[in-house]
């Protein structure tokens, strides 16, 4: 598998402080959305606006008809119904979003942002017609998003969303490819697979309609980039824009 090199810079973003009440509109940060997110479904009634940069979406299809977007402070999940986000809201974009009139839910340990849900979905997707209403996406110049640098046993809750980096893994599956196959639909499927940096284990989450689900694991010591998200019950990592870096 071929490696992928990413440049590092620094966040171009003025986080909000958290520690002062905001006024009933303006900028406020992702952590402070967080914050707001007391019940398991929350409709946004003041009209805040987050900033950041989108960490994850589907270019590779590593997620689905959503995208991450990150500032200094957190990330959080924004549901769009769209087969083809990264067209529309392209990767390390910086983005600008309305909140008021959206919703917030708890998926896990994730937050993630919609329109009000029906039926069994506490938060639904905003629909394509109203994406670029309610978000306002500069795509004119790439970013080269600095991703924070993490050791396997350091990543916590805390991190959740936020985008990482991890150096100086291997692959413990040895042989196996990064998602496995229903044998009954011929499917690839969801997956965790295992690294190791010699002391700590890290849990690496692929969607079994990425790019790559049926490729090989890397041999090898490797860097892995990506966000840290809540799957099964349990944290790990979800590699974005193939972040798998081999290293000599």
């Amino acid at each position: 598998m071929r490696g992928i090199v990413f440049v590092i810079s620094l966040w171009l973003l003025v986080a909000c402080s958290n520690d002062i009440e905001p006024t009933r509109g303006g900028d406020v940060s992702i952590a402070y959305l967080w914050s707001m997110a007391t019940a398991q479904s929350v409709d946004i009634k003041d009209d805040y606006t987050i900033r950041g940069y989108v960490v994850a979406n589907d270019k590779y299809d590593e997620i689905a008809s959503s995208f991450v977007v990150a500032d200094a402070t957190a990330g959080i999940v924004v549901e769009v119904d769209s087969r083809d986000v990264n067209s529309l809201i392209p990767l390390f974009s910086e983005v600008a979003i309305r909140c008021s009139g959206l919703s917030m839910s708890r998926y896990g340990r994730r937050i993630v942002l919609g329109i009000n849900g029906d039926g069994d979905y506490m938060v639904s997707r905003i629909p394509e017609t109203e994406i670029y209403n309610r978000i306002t996406v500069d795509s004119t110049t790439y970013h080269d998003v600095e991703p924070l640098r993490r050791r396997a046993g350091e990543i916590t809750e805390n991190d959740m969303l936020r985008y990482v980096r991890i150096d100086d893994v291997r692959a413990i599956d040895c042989g196996a490819l990064w998602t496995d196959m229903d044998t009954l639909t011929g499917q690839r499927l969801t997956t965790v697979r295992h690294f190791t940096d010699g002391e700590d284990t890290l849990s690496v989450v692929t969607d079994g309609q990425c790019y790559y689900a049926d490729h090989p694991l890397p041999t090898g010591h490797v860097t892995l980039a990506g966000i840290i998200d809540w799957h099964d019950g349990a944290i790990a990592l979800r590699i974005t824009n193939r972040g798998i870096i081999l290293q000599k």
